[in-house]
């Protein structure tokens, strides 16, 4: 068991768009430099190929914007946000929410938007598809205490596997070989060493305890 890497998003140059302040600790290098490539980012995992962590103050939005032959993965931390686009207009996605956006064939659009009066903060993950069906789609998960879900991958036919761990205090969970960990919130001791906040890990076969309520973002590969 054995933590192999580690990264702080505070160690990664900041950057965003339309107001959003954005850190991106995932960007294959196939998207270059215009997708926000900064020293030390990672390049993923299996088919992840991007993690972002962004804050939305009041007001800003993404705009409108299309996604072809991408999965789009949105996990709202803290806050909420309006969704508006080709799929499930109209919907919000609230605190510990987690949206699935499936382009499908035929592609989809989207904007989202922080209509409240405190921050938001958000995480999007993009996963290329291993396997296209001809419409779009949209689905919706609800994080619980205690509780370690699958928001994707199998489902989807798809052998990168998300997970969403929803850790209550001392909480003990196995993770398999060769995983990502991204500690969204709160602190864990990944096989005796203590992680914080905003960091993500590369793990083979680890155990993790949890330091107090913690959420956690997990991807591995599944054959």
């Amino acid at each position: 068991m054995a933590v192999t890497g580690k990264l702080n998003k505070e160690d990664i140059e900041s950057g965003g768009f339309n107001g959003i302040r954005q850190k991106r600790l995932i960007v294959h290098r196939y998207y270059g430099p215009g997708a926000g490539v900064r020293e030390g980012t990672w390049t993923g995992i299996g088919n992840l190929v991007y993690l972002s962590d962004s804050y939305f103050d009041p007001g800003v939005e993404t705009g409108l914007h299309p996604h072809r032959h991408i999965d789009v993965l949105t996990f709202v931390a803290e806050g909420a946000l309006a969704h508006q686009g080709s799929l499930e207009h109209g919907v919000n996605v609230n605190t510990m929410e987690f949206q699935v956006q499936k382009a499908g064939l035929e592609g989809f659009m989207h904007n989202e938007k922080n209509t409240g009066d405190t921050p938001t903060r958000m995480l999007q993950m993009w996963v290329l598809p291993q396997e296209e069906k001809p419409e779009a789609s949209f689905r919706i998960y609800k994080a619980e205490k205690g509780k370690r879900i699958k928001v994707y991958g199998q489902e989807d036919n798809n052998s990168t596997q998300l997970e969403l761990a929803y850790l209550e205090d001392t909480q003990k969970i196995d993770i398999g070989p060769r995983s990502l960990v991204y500690v969204i919130k709160g602190d864990i001791i990944a096989d005796g060493e203590p992680v914080s906040e905003g960091h993500i890990l590369e793990v083979n076969a680890s155990e993790i305890r949890s330091d107090k309520e913690s959420v956690l973002l997990i991807a591995y590969e599944e054959n």
